[in-house]
This record gives structure tokens, sequence and C-alpha cells, in this order.
């Protein structure tokens, strides 16, 4: 910046010469030797200095203006993280009204319960999402053993409840187990928790005749066999199978439809109205 502020110093020291220069061939305005010479002279330094004037000129206007310039361009920054911000909210806010109106229809589906809305606040601190904390309890009607469910399939029941919280103890968890069915064939077994498969979010598929044809891929839902889980809630699919030397299942891997890392909201089945 100094540099360019010395070039328009110059620029105006250029400007006043050539300036004296046109007094100079004014006064001896007219057809005589001394304009001529002068004329002659000076013809293409006042071009040269028309061209150089022209562009310092310019420089100057663009030392001028720059702070205008830099105070829109941080103006228009400001303005695009602003919209960008605002874009991303709306982003935020069109997914969480996905997941609250489908909440909703699962509640409406579900006319012969009693039902409430809870939103998950904590995770076990082991972070396996063996058990969750969510904001609703004995104020609601909420109690232990009541199923908890969200719109993908079960998330597992109520171990513990306060006046404004209760603990849920997932499908995931090792001292879980669940009576379900398999939807494609019918057969019935149990989905239990598992030390080693809870750590990825899994848990595993026993106590099914070893004669039972399942394949990777099969939907499993609540039988109703227990009265704890009312029938016909999705638990989960067969991800990977374990068989003996001679084809006989010993036991199957289930991934549950509840995804409990990005889980927001769920629905806790109080009783049957």
């Amino acid at each position: 910046m100094p540099f360019l502020k010395k070039k328009a110093k110059i620029a105006v020291i250029i400007v006043a010469a050539v300036a004296a220069l046109g007094i100079v061939t004014a006064h001896f305005a007219g057809q005589n030797p001394v304009t001529n010479v002068i004329r002659t002279v000076m013809s293409p330094f006042q071009s040269g200095f028309s061209y150089i004037g022209y562009k310092l000129s310019r420089a100057v206007n663009f030392i001028w203006e720059a702070d205008t310039y830099r105070a829109e361009n941080e103006e228009l920054s400001a303005r695009l993280a602003q919209l960008e911000q605002q874009s991303k909210e709306t982003a935020q806010y069109r997914v969480e009204n996905e997941r609250l109106s489908e909440l909703l229809d699962l509640k409406n589906s579900l006319s012969q319960f009693e039902t409430v809305a809870a939103s998950v606040i904590g995770y076990s601190k082991n972070n396996w999402y063996d058990k969750i904390e969510i904001n609703k309890g004995t104020l609601n009607g909420i109690e232990k053993g009541n199923p908890v469910i969200c719109s993908d399939g079960i998330v597992g029941l109520v171990e513990e409840a306060g006046p404004d919280w209760a603990v849920v103890s997932t499908v995931i968890n090792p001292d879980s187990a669940v009576g379900i069915r398999v939807t494609r064939t019918g057969d019935v077994g149990v989905a239990e928790g598992d030390d080693d498969l809870c750590m990825n979010s899994m848990c595993k598929l026993t106590f099914i005749d070893k004669g039972v044809n399942i394949i990777v891929g099969d939907l499993l839902e609540t039988s109703g066999a227990g009265g704890i889980y009312p029938a016909g809630f999705i638990v989960g699919t067969i991800r990977e199978i374990s068989s003996d030397n001679m084809g006989i299942l010993n036991y199957a891997v289930i991934e549950p439809k509840a995804d409990f890392s990005r889980l927001h909201e769920v629905l806790v089945i109080n009783k049957i109205k």
C-alpha cells in the first residue's frame, strides 16, 4: 500500500508538469518557430504522459476504493455464512419433522394401547447402547417392564423409572431376551443379548429348532410369547448364521432394526386400553 501511495504522488507531479507545459505552449500560441519546436519535442512525451497518467489514475482510484471493496466482500462473506447456516438448520428441521411424523403415525396405529412419547437424553456409560435414558417417567404412567419401541422396531424394556426419567434396557443388552417369530417361515425362537455382539450393536437368535431353514436377510418380529411385547413388532434381520460341521444351526446374529446410535424419540407402551 505505501508503494501505491508513492505512485499516486508521482502521478500528481507528472500531471502538474504536463499542465505547465501546456501553459507554455498556450503562451506561445500560433505558428512560430518556438511553438513548432515545443510541439515537435513534446508530442511523444505528452502521449506517454497521458497514458501513464491514465494508468496511475486508475491505480489511485483502486486505492481509494479498496476499503469499499473489502467491506463489501466481508459483508457478502457474512451473508453467505448466514445462508449456509440457515440451509443447515432447515435440513435439520426437515429431518426432525420427518422423525416426529413417523412417531405420530406409529402412535396413531397403536390406538389399542396407551402410549407415551419420550426423547432419548442419555446412553449407558460404556457407550454400547445397551441402555438408554429417556425424559419421561412415573408421572407419565411409565413403569418398570414397559416395552419401548420406535418407528423402526422394538427398542427394549423399561428397567428403572423415576418421576420424569426412565432407563431402558435395549434388545442388545446381555440380559435381554425377546420371543421372536421368523416372518417368512413362522418359526419361533428367542432374540438374546450377548456380551461380545453387544459391542457391535447386535444380538443373537437362540432356542430355535435345529432343522429350521433360516437365511441371511430373514425378518424377525415379536411373537407375543410371555406377554411382554405385543406380537408383530419388528425386531431385526438375520445378518449371519453359524452352523456346525453337519450344517445344523448353532445360532444366528441379529441386526436390530432400531438404530441406537441415531435414536432420538421413542414410544413407551404403558398398557392396553
